[in-house]
C-alpha cells in the first residue's frame, strides 16, 4: 500500500453526515483503490446492516486480443 497522504486531498466538508461507514472505513476503502494495479475490483461486503468485509480482486491481462490469432 502506499502510505503517502496525497498533496492534493481536499479538506473533508465540517457538514459530513456518514451514516453507515466510519471515516477510518472510508480513507481504507481508498487506500485499496489505490493499490489496485490496471484491472481490480472492490467489493464491499454487509452484513446486518453494517460492513463486516473488503474483498479486493486483482486482475491481469494475460494477451492482447491481437497477439491471440
Amino acid at each position: 500500500m502506499k502510505n503517502q497522504e496525497p498533496e492534493n486531498r481536499a479538506p473533508l466538508p465540517a457538514d459530513l453526515k456518514l451514516y453507515k461507514l466510519t471515516l477510518e472505513q472510508i480513507r481504507r476503502i481508498d487506500e485499496m483503490l489505490d493499490d489496485l494495479g490496471e484491472y481490480g475490483e472492490v467489493h464491499i461486503i454487509v452484513q446486518r446492516g453494517e460492513l463486516r468485509y473488503i474483498n479486493k480482486v486483482e486482475s491481469y491481462k494475460l494477451w492482447d486480443r491481437e497477439d491471440s490469432d
